[in-house]
């Protein structure tokens, strides 16, 4: 089987469905009283810098597992393709892989979590929005995607990246030469680790069943040549420094705000708070959407 054969096998079959897979029907945002506010009345939610997330190992754990997965082939590799892992292991320890702008913003298919009431929810008032995810439309090139939990698959997906990245060089050495080659298979092996690298998440966050809004790689300085897509980059105040974010309208394909209802989390004033919420989405003509409690006893005042 010819490499080019291999490589469209393994990204039809393991690729496809990671990065394109089609979002359940509904999926939640979960914020506070200001996230409410803001997404309600400017119907957009904030995509923020990777490195500005709660879990700042998230990078880390991706490269340690492709940095495995080379380590296994390089044990039985021939000379060339040790030389490719070679140059992708050099590029996976060089500074700058988990600093690339990568801007994210989450979901999750339940709308009555425990767990994200307890991270996302504030001291007294958390909600959770319910937006219809098989009709969202993300701007050009931002993707939805489902995240990994399990172990296996993880690896499964790690080790179809690092083949690919190997395969697709193996074709390029004979035109480019060897010394461009090893450049080639890193500069690939990065791209991948892009891709994939903010959808492997710990075991642990299972019962997250998160989505992410994921950004392309985006560059602090304004490139040297003229490109047709304008970034646009927001901040806001942090605990600690200027935390980046942007903008991610949400609406369908007919240009309209996608949102199905409005969970209000565990409060200390429910029917209040449900009438309030009622009153914002009337306010701002979304008289469709539904408001309800949730069902989970939790306090947190």
């Amino acid at each position: 089987m010819s490499a080019r054969r291999i490589i469209k096998h393994t990204f039809d079959e393991i690729f496809s469905p990671v990065l394109y897979e089609t979002p359940p029907p509904l999926l939640y945002h979960y914020t506070d009283q200001n996230g409410l506010l803001g997404i309600i009345k400017k119907n957009e939610i904030w995509a923020t810098h990777h490195q500005c997330l709660n879990d700042t190992q998230e990078f880390l754990h991706a490269k340690g597992l492709i940095r495995g997965e080379i380590d296994r082939l390089c044990e039985s590799a021939n000379s060339d393709i040790r030389s490719l892992l070679e140059a992708m292991r050099t590029t996976l320890d060089g500074k700058g892989n988990e600093d690339v702008n990568l801007y994210i913003a989450s979901f999750s298919e339940d709308g009555d979590s425990l767990p994200q009431w307890r991270a996302y929810g504030g001291q007294t008032a958390g909600f959770a929005l319910g937006f219809w995810g098989g009709r969202l439309v993300l701007p050009e090139r931002f993707r939805m995607r489902r995240c990994i939990y399990n172990p296996e698959k993880q690896s499964e997906v790690v080790q179809h990246i690092v083949t690919a990245v190997v395969e697709r060089t193996l074709n390029l050495m004979p035109a480019v030469g060897t010394s461009n080659a090893r450049l080639t298979a890193g500069m690939g092996l990065c791209l991948e680790l892009h891709r994939f690298a903010l959808i492997f998440k710990h075991k642990k966050f299972e019962e997250e069943k998160e989505w992410r809004v994921v950004s392309p790689v985006l560059m602090d300085l304004k490139p040297a040549y003229q490109v047709e897509e304008k970034i646009n980059l927001d901040f806001r105040q942090g605990k600690s420094m200027l935390i980046p974010y942007q903008r991610v309208p949400l609406k369908d394909a007919k240009n309209s705000f996608p949102l199905h209802e409005v969970v209000v989390g565990p409060n200390p004033n429910p029917e209040q708070s449900l009438r309030s919420v009622r009153s914002l989405l009337n306010s701002q003509g979304l008289v469709a959407a539904k408001v309800r409690s949730s069902e989970i006893p939790y306090r947190n005042w």
